[in-house]
């Protein structure tokens, strides 16, 4: 009898277990959405976070998204460049509609023609690039600090910024930002907002090996004697996505491009996730062929030309 009561009880507990399981399932859905601004024009490249912070998704450039696995009293939070951010419900997310941001005008100085001139700051050797920055599917920023200097003072606006990148089995997007020093020393406000598409900022990273050249020169953007940030900001897009495989030829998700870096004595190098961390640890390890990165600062392979 008692085995016949335990058994019961067995029984009972697996159904409410399953049910609760069955529950959780049909509560759990995919959402497939468009992001469009007030003029009913799809936005590309709006992140999408969940409220722990996790990158969700990117918008595509048709401004269409799907994320899976939400369940239905889950909240979305969408930013992008140029724009408010907005929040929203999972059963809301259909078509997502998100403002302008409001816009500043700046006071204009004008100034004399002068001779061009033009230079670059932070050159680095391309064959001393051995290390890189390889993200998984999660949503990371890499960014250099430009301290002000001589030759900024020079030739202070920003023409281009050339950056060491690997896209391997095709060709990757970037976001790239340019910021102000935060009063905490990070990247603080964006310094390249106004009158702007958020598409503007979307750089191509071409298949391969190779340094990459953003042209910035169309923004005009002055470097002032505080400095700048330079900012990669990784984008969940499909086209991103690859997989590589272990030795067990056990399959790991990743994104590109990787970022190259070089040693340095120097603390340039800061990375977001959730939250701006500076790279303030010396290298502990001795690798062959990356003996010159050992006890030695991370910095991004990045440099910037300059003009006047």
């Amino acid at each position: 009898m008692k085995r016949i009561g335990l058994l019961t009880f067995l029984i009972f507990n697996m159904n409410l277990v399953i049910g609760q399981v069955t529950r959780d399932e049909a509560e759990r859905s995919e959402v497939k959405g468009v992001v469009v601004d007030e003029n009913n024009k799809p936005i590309p490249y709006v992140n999408i976070w969940f409220a722990n912070g996790n990158l969700a998704d990117t918008t595509e450039a048709d401004g269409t998204f799907i994320i899976s696995d939400l369940k239905e009293n889950q909240v979305l939070f969408f930013s992008a460049m140029g724009f408010e951010k907005k929040t929203v419900k999972v059963a809301d997310a259909a078509r997502v509609v998100i403002k302008q941001s409001a816009i500043e005008l700046k006071e204009v100085q004008l100034e004399n023609p002068r001779a061009n001139l033009s230079n670059q700051i932070d050159e680095f050797e391309r064959k001393k690039v051995h290390l890189y920055y390889g993200l998984g599917l999660t949503q990371w920023s890499l960014a250099k600090q430009f301290t002000y200097n001589d030759t900024i003072q020079k030739t202070p606006y920003l023409a281009s910024i050339l950056v060491k990148t690997q896209s391997p089995g095709g060709a990757s997007k970037v976001k790239v930002r340019i910021t102000s020093v935060g009063p905490d020393g990070n990247p603080g406000e964006d310094l390249i907002n106004e009158d702007l598409i958020n598409e503007d900022l979307i750089f191509k990273v071409k298949k391969g090996d190779r340094i990459s050249e953003f042209d910035m020169s169309q923004y005009k953007l002055k470097i002032e004697e505080s400095g700048i940030f330079v900012v990669i900001e990784y984008l969940m897009l499909d086209e991103n996505q690859y997989i590589i495989y272990d030795k067990y030829k056990k399959p790991y998700p990743h994104s590109r491009p990787s970022i190259g870096t070089i040693p340095s004595e120097e603390i340039t190098f800061w990375c977001y996730n959730k939250k701006w961390r500076k790279m303030d640890k010396r290298n502990p390890y001795n690798y062959p062929d990356e003996e010159h990165y050992f006890n030695k600062y991370i910095e991004l392979a990045m440099s910037l030309k300059l003009t006047n």
